[in-house]
């Protein structure tokens, strides 16, 4: 893959691309603007954590040295300042906008901006251009000039000579903004040559198409979009399609092996590179018959995401089969674009759901090999061995040594119970690990975020994990400063099988989750695709089925989830408070028990610990 460096804008190696990026020109001043540009072709990083690093092609190498029509006077020399950039190296461009990179003159201090720059108006607007019965000549007033005030007939506000370019009329005494020719009335466009399209800010039309027929944005009144509309064709697009139009024609070979051509206009398709449907301004090959939504010409070939272990490729079609999107769970059609998995067949994924921002990682691997595993310890023997996070050898017990129910694993922080367990024999030293815990990968991917997550050990404070709300101070993976989860929800990436519910539980991120257990919210959750109203939070998924046995009880106590009369009375033996059965799932004997003496012949076996009970009194079922 094609690597260029240019260390004044960015740190890292730009590799070149096609697509459309939905993100601001870190360069030209589109940094500064409240629209959401689109950037078809340019460079972009490929580094984790710089998914918006984007420049534009001309942005990204720009002449040293220009002649433009705003400054006929002397030629403009090219700024760029250093890396990092900083708000101190900030100009002003002499259209009111500051900008890191652009072009100043050496004689008179004029400067400009490479938005200004990289798209010269042109000296004079033929007759009609803009709803003006008479030519239009651009003016750009020198420095050494009067100031003098007139109004612009757009937004009706001064133009003051000496800062920002106009139109004068040399017949009457029209004078309008350069930057105010969208907002004027009326205009003619590109790709609605028919009809002149009339401006609206605001208030719009309630029979409007109230989203733009090129970028699909949505006019919002409240906040005062603007929006150019043509009444007899019902035709809308927004202000930035207007000054920033979509290239007509695309050549994209990675994509498809013939030149696309923009369809401005409404209608119903079928997407060949994600199979999902559009209703506007596709990209077609007159030649055979292919359609793609703008957003997916130039996918990413190779990719990582968070549901998966290995890499994924774009197949354009999988051919005919019965698949399901491991991301939605909905069926796959093998006649469109998909991802899947070399070394796993079966994993398929829509191109929409594996591109979508909190899946993939924004890294195109193309070209690179695969990230080789790091064993989280070294064998040493059979049921021997070093784990990186201890500095002695650790021993696997089955069921050779028995521990007292307060030990807990240094990882998760839970009772060991009766898993198999690793333990270091060494005098002084109580180190001891799940064999689960254990075998923790020291990277790996979760659904909770889109970056990869590293396992830490060096734990010598109280975190609280994002995912279940608890607070531990055993092991954690952490992914970027401020996402952090605990070793038990690392376990869970996707789906969950609970005890609470006959149908297994997916993964969602949604700020809409209310727990069909305790009734509380949150960011995270588990929730049934078949019965669309159960959910549970983390901190409830995520509790253990079982307790060992405590101080207040021998037996080992089960997470109840049985429907409560509400009318009953429930105590908690450990603050003797009431429990609300609609509340927080509580821990309970697992059906009714009675306390009776101990005191028969033969002392009962204790179902717990299978052990014969020595305690005076004992719970009977």
């Amino acid at each position: 893959m094609e690597r260029v460096e240019l260390p004044q804008l960015h740190q890292h190696p730009l590799i070149p691309f096609n697509r459309f990026a939905f993100s601001a020109c870190k360069v030209c001043g589109h940094l500064f603007s409240e629209y959401n540009l689109s950037i078809q072709g340019g460079y972009r990083c490929n580094e984790l954590g710089c998914e918006d690093a984007v420049f534009h092609k001309e942005c990204f190498k720009p002449l040293k040295e220009i002649n433009h029509s705003f400054h006929p006077d002397h030629p403009l020399k090219l700024i760029i300042p250093t890396f990092p950039l900083q708000d101190s190296q900030l100009h002003t461009c002499f259209c009111g906008n500051s900008f890191k990179v652009g072009y100043c003159c050496s004689v008179c201090d004029f400067q400009l901006d490479l938005e200004c720059a990289t798209r010269p108006e042109p000296l004079v607007l033929p007759a009609n251009s803009y709803g003006h019965e008479h030519p239009l000549k651009l003016v750009c007033d020198s420095y050494d000039k009067e100031p003098s005030l007139e109004f612009c007939k757009a937004c009706v506000k001064y133009v003051v000579h000496q800062t920002i370019p106009y139109y004068r009329c040399q017949d009457c005494d029209f004078v309008i903004h350069v930057d105010c020719l969208d907002l004027f009335p009326e205009a003619n466009h590109i790709f609605h040559p028919q009809h002149p399209l009339k401006s609206f800010r605001g208030q719009i039309p309630d029979y409007a198409d109230k989203i733009c027929l090129l970028c699909q944005s949505k006019f919002d009144q409240e906040q005062h979009t603007q929006l150019h509309h043509c009444d007899v064709c019902n035709f809308s697009i927004c202000r930035e399609c207007i000054r920033n139009p979509p290239p007509i024609d695309v050549e994209c070979l990675k994509t498809h092996e013939h030149r696309l051509h923009l369809v401005p206009r409404r209608i119903e398709f079928t997407c060949d590179a994600c199979g999902t449907t559009g209703d506007r301004s596709p990209y077609f090959c007159l030649q055979c018959n292919f359609m793609i939504h703008r957003e997916c010409i130039d996918l990413p070939r190779l990719i990582y995401i968070n549901r998966h272990d290995h890499r994924i490729s774009y197949i354009p079609r999988l051919g005919h089969g019965e698949w399901k999107c491991r991301v939605c769970r909905k069926k796959v059609d093998g006649f469109y674009g998909a991802y899947t998995c070399a070394k796993c067949p079966s994993f398929v994924v829509h191109a929409r759901c594996a591109t979508d921002k909190k899946v993939w990682d924004m890294v195109e691997r193309e070209g690179t090999t695969e990230e080789e595993e790091i064993a989280p310890y070294e064998v040493i023997s059979d049921n021997t061995i070093k784990h990186f996070s201890h500095d002695h050898n650790l021993h696997l017990n089955k069921d050779e040594i028995i521990l007292s129910e307060s030990t807990l694993c240094m990882a998760c922080i839970f009772q060991i119970g009766e898993e198999p367990f690793y333990i270091c024999k060494q005098q002084q030293c109580d180190f001891i690990l799940h064999e689960k815990c254990a075998n923790l990968p020291r990277k790996q991917r979760h659904a909770c975020s889109n970056l990869p997550f590293t396992l830490r050990t060096d734990s010598h404070f109280k975190f609280k994990c994002m995912l279940c709300d608890q607070y531990s101070t055993g092991f954690w993976h952490e992914s970027g400063p401020y996402v952090t989860i605990d070793v038990r929800c690392a376990l869970i990436s996707d789906s969950l099988d609970h005890v609470s519910h006959p149908h297994p539980l997916y993964y969602y991120r949604t700020v809409k989750c209310c727990c069909s257990r305790c009734e509380e919210g949150g960011y995270f959750c588990f929730r049934c695709d078949e019965c669309d109203d159960y959910m549970l939070n983390g901190k409830c998924a995520l509790l253990p089925e079982k307790v060992m046995k405590n101080r207040y009880d021998d037996h080992p106590l089960f997470l109840s989830y049985v429907d409560m009369n509400v009318d009953e009375k429930y105590w908690c033996e450990s603050c003797e408070t009431k429990v609300n059965p609609k509340g927080r799932d509580g821990y309970m004997t697992s059906s009714n028990y009675e306390v009776v003496s101990n005191n028969s012949i033969c002392r009962p076996v204790c179902y717990g610990c299978n052990s014969r009970c020595k305690l005076p009194s004992v719970l009977k079922s």
